[in-house]
């Protein structure tokens, strides 16, 4: 494989919308919102080392090296949207090709998921080394508790972890090379880059959410004053999962 996974949905003629999953999971989180959106020309991309692009690994992994890819695969202009750590690669290929972006949202993403001395709202360092670890001895177990963390807190968790669980029996384990190199990626500040954006940028944040707290709304907004924040209420780390019609609403305002 020399490319990401690319699937396209919706209206060829539609207005250009791009989306980027989270870690662990692949592209078909997506299909809740798409199915919603069939009126736009949306284009979905898995990650490298995650889901069907499971077998591309870059040498170094690094987020530089993951903005490269998706500018390979990427259309020449749209609206992005990243979910979680996709947040994160959305942010960062605005950064390196704001040519290629007409808007930015960010759902469910925290500048920081690790907890800093200056930035408290995040996974405390000890425990994300842990979580490293763990991921290092048994992948599987791994993924399962990771997925309890997101959706932790929602009165839908139940059906939400099902779901989850559906997703990612889609496609086949990723290596833990894969998913070692993508996770590490959530260790890093990425203030800069939430303070650098000069794009029109909507960040959706979730009342319940343990993973990218709803507390850090008004940090978002001192990092970049003209940015939008919303917060969605009763939603833990994956209301694409549970609440799909609720993230479209917002989206489609904000478009």
């Amino acid at each position: 494989m020399s490319q990401l996974y690319v699937a396209h949905y919706g209206d060829p003629d539609g207005k250009p919308l791009v989306f980027i999953h989270g870690w662990g999971m692949h592209s078909s989180v997506w299909h809740p919102l798409v199915e919603r959106l069939a009126h736009y020309s949306v284009t979905l991309i898995d990650l490298p080392g995650l889901g069907r692009s499971a077998d591309l690994i870059p040498d170094p992994y690094s987020l530089d090296a993951v903005v490269e890819l998706l500018a390979d695969v990427a259309p020449e202009k749209a609206a992005w949207l990243g979910w979680s750590l996709g947040g994160i690669a959305a942010m960062a290929f605005a950064e390196q090709y704001p040519e290629r972006v007409s808007k930015l949202v960010t759902l469910a993403t925290s500048p920081c998921f690790v907890q800093r001395d200056d930035w408290s709202a995040g996974m405390a360092p000890q425990v994300f080394a842990e979580f490293e670890a763990s991921l290092k001895d048994n992948p599987v177990k791994t993924l399962q508790r990771f997925n309890m963390l997101q959706v932790q807190g929602s009165v839908s968790a139940r059906s939400d972890l099902k779901q989850l669980k559906l997703l990612l029996a889609e496609t086949s384990q990723p290596s833990e090379t894969g998913l070692s190199h993508s996770l590490a990626l959530l260790r890093d500040d990425y203030r800069y880059l939430f303070s650098g954006i000069k794009l029109p940028v909507l960040h959706i944040l979730c009342q319940l959410d343990s993973l990218a707290p709803a507390e850090i709304a008004s940090g978002l907004v001192g990092l970049c004053p003209t940015a939008k924040v919303e917060v969605l209420s009763e939603q833990s780390h994956v209301p694409l999962v549970s609440a799909p019609e609720k993230v479209v609403a917002l989206l489609e305002s904000w478009l």
